[in-house]
């Protein structure tokens, strides 16, 4: 590797996507729709952000028909400029967007979306369901997304009648710029002023604790949700007890289906050719795994 390179580790994600017959019926209709526009590029406001589609016209697989898209997403936290001279001025952007870029392969005949990112990887599920959404006629049609578990075990997480403590750690990076569908806990752990950028945070929450006696059931499977999508998120374990008061021992370290890889680039942003050698690598890993 030449000393001018930049090694980038990437982790992409995959979802289930859950929605109605008729969505996957015209999606090929609606995906040819946007592509049909000039540059096959579409500039979307959601949730006050912009959002730069461009419909990418090359295929993941021989075998299976795909879609991709590139999504620039933009980065409000982006405020102003400093120059040498120390001038500081707000930054003035001619019909562009400074942002994070989101690479995405949807998958209709397996209901399967997944894609990666080398922005915030807590938004990658988020930004695949606005793309999705976009590709929606039947707006009371909703599209709901789930990780794919490895092993089947990861459905009894929502069997356990009560959990004793979840444990976990993760970098405080992960809490920056967190979606409108991030579970309230980590959006009360980013207001916190004690946790500074870069740091490595470790938890261990007791559910008799007076502390944490708010915590449900549902917070629970949110929360593993939530650090299941966060590429470095490590130590995810759950104690609870089953229907007979026995002890259970869970660890979510590595539950969920996701290819990890390691490129090597000249430039500080991924380019087409390398985010398309990704896509088809990550389907590769996919068609390993026997999906329902």
């Amino acid at each position: 590797m030449g000393a001018n390179k930049i090694k980038k580790n990437v982790t992409v994600i995959f979802f289930k996507i859950d929605a109605k017959d008729e969505y996957f019926d015209n999606f090929s209709l609606n995906y040819n729709t946007i592509s049909d526009l000039d540059e096959h590029v579409r500039v979307i406001t959601h949730r006050d952000r912009k959002h730069l589609v461009r419909m990418d016209n090359f295929s993941i697989s021989d075998e299976i028909k795909t879609f991709s898209a590139t999504i620039v997403r933009e980065r409000n936290t982006w405020q102003i400029k400093a120059t040498r001279d120390g001038v500081i001025s707000g930054i003035n952007l001619n019909q562009g967007i400074i942002g994070d870029p989101y690479f995405i392969t949807i998958i209709p005949s397996m209901r399967i979306v997944y894609g990666f990112t080398s922005g915030p990887s807590g938004t990658i599920k988020s930004v695949c369901r606005f793309m999705l959404d976009q590709l929606n006629t039947d707006r009371k049609n909703k599209i709901k997304l789930d990780l794919i578990p490895r092993e089947k075990e990861y459905s009894a997480l929502n069997k356990i009648p009560e959990f004793d403590s979840i444990h976990f750690k993760m970098n405080s990076s992960h809490l920056n710029d967190l979606t409108d569908d991030a579970p309230t806990f980590f959006k009360e752990l980013a207001s916190t002023p004690l946790i500074g950028p870069g740091m490595q945070l470790s938890f261990d929450l007791a559910f008799n604790d007076e502390s944490y006696n708010q915590i449900t059931k549902e917070n629970v499977v949110e929360i593993v949700n939530f650090l299941s999508d966060l590429d470095g998120c490590s130590g995810l374990k759950v104690k609870g007890k089953d229907a007979e008061g026995n002890p259970l021992n869970m660890d979510f370290s590595n539950s969920f289906i996701n290819y990890k890889t390691e490129i090597n680039t000249r430039n500080k942003f991924i380019d087409e050719d390398t985010s398309l050698r990704v896509l088809k690598s990550a389907m590769q890993e996919l068609t390993k795994f026997k999906l329902d």
